[in-house]
């Protein structure tokens, strides 16, 4: 063998073992390649059994016909394995679809825009001590049963719990409420599983929008209310947050929270003494309480509110409704009192909202306070 030979051997020999190392290391050993299932044959709707996970970070992979318009959902749910978790993929570009991008789910359901084959990865829940074992799964076709429009809104009782299902991202559900007129419908509406849930929204039968709410888990407004003003039938709607994060099953309790506690006008005003101590209930986000009451030109007072991230915030007005001092209190002192001076005898107004001052805010936001007056003139 000459010099050249052995050199043309040992160049080929060393492209070689170049390649199987380059190959070696894009494979990443701690994520397995996604496995298809046992079979691997597209499954129609109705399809169910059983599938394992052998090593984690391992997910196996599901074909599922579906057809244009139709709903599904695919499920799993967890044997020896603790918990797990499906995943829809674009079947183009096999990346997450929402919500499984961006959330654990033991489920997806979801509508079909074209006749295709989707595709689903079941794993483990990435939070699970356990990464490996037994699981079963569901794949059917379902309905829309909640309507979508106020025309053909589902009534519901006041009060009453009742559940929906979103069942795409762009899916709305419409439920319909009689409750007396001047009455305060409250709703809340919370995910049944995951952690994000529903947008929600009070409206009239044309349409209008009398108050809405974003679920924050335990933060936030506590339910979506609204006052029935006209005596007639309110409807709720209930709708995925932004990118869908929240389609799936959902809970809701509605109830009736009675009249509102204090007019919102000059004219109806509640009536209150010098000194005194009022509760005060803030019902629909934006809600405005008015006092009426009468005071001595060239006499201090003094009112005082309880609270802390929130506090109901005084304007004074005159009886023609002009503006005398607005939001006389300072959000940023712990003892929220202010002082007006009368500039003659006469009877005043005190329209009291809801604001929002310093603090964390990690629960429900407050809607109950006591309101004080009293006179400190020397």
């Amino acid at each position: 063998m000459n010099a050249k030979t052995s050199f043309r051997r040992y160049r080929a020999l060393s492209l070689l073992m170049g390649g199987l190392l380059l190959t070696s290391c894009e494979k990443d050993p701690a994520k397995p390649d996604p496995v298809p299932d046992a079979g691997s044959v597209v499954m129609n709707p109705g399809a169910h059994g059983a599938g394992e996970l052998t090593e984690a970070g391992q997910q196996v992979r599901y074909e599922l016909a579906t057809k244009a318009g139709h709903y599904y959902r695919f499920s799993c749910q967890g044997d020896t394995l603790t918990e797990c978790q499906v995943r829809r993929l674009d079947p183009g570009t096999l990346e997450p679809l929402p919500p499984a991008a961006t959330s654990d789910r033991t489920y997806v359901t979801w509508r079909a825009e074209v006749d295709e084959t989707a595709i689903v990865d079941v794993g483990a829940s990435l939070p699970s001590q356990v990464q490996v074992g037994r699981y079963t799964f569901d794949f059917s076709e379902t309905e829309d049963a909640e309507p979508n429009t106020v025309e053909d809104a589902i009534s519901k009782a006041v009060p009453s719990e009742f559940t929906g299902v979103l069942n795409a991202a762009d899916d709305v559900d419409v439920f319909r409420f009689s409750i007396p007129k001047g009455h305060i419908l409250a709703v809340r509406c919370y995910p049944m599983s995951g952690v994000s849930g529903p947008d929600t929204e009070i409206v009239r039968a044309d349409g209008t929008v009398l108050n809405k709410r974003r679920y924050l888990y335990r933060r936030g407004e506590a339910a979506v209310s609204a006052e029935n003003d006209t005596g007639e039938d309110l409807f709720l709607r209930v709708s995925s947050q932004v990118g869908g994060v929240d389609v799936g099953d959902y809970g809701c309790k509605a109830t009736d929270d009675g009249l509102d506690d204090h007019p919102d006008a000059l004219p109806e005003a509640t009536v209150v003494a010098v000194p005194s101590t009022t509760p005060v209930k803030f019902w629909p986000e934006g809600d405005v309480d008015v006092l009426a009451v009468d005071l001595v030109g060239g006499h201090t007072y003094q009112v005082n509110s309880n609270g802390f991230s929130f506090y109901p915030s005084t304007t004074v007005l005159d009886a023609q409704g002009t503006v005398l001092a607005k939001d006389i209190e300072d959000p940023d002192s712990l003892s929220l009192v202010a002082e007006f001076t009368a500039p003659s005898t006469a009877r005043y107004f005190l329209s009291l909202r809801r604001l929002q001052g310093f603090g964390v805010y990690v629960t429900y936001y407050d809607t109950e306070f006591t309101y004080s007056i009293s006179d400190i003139t020397p």
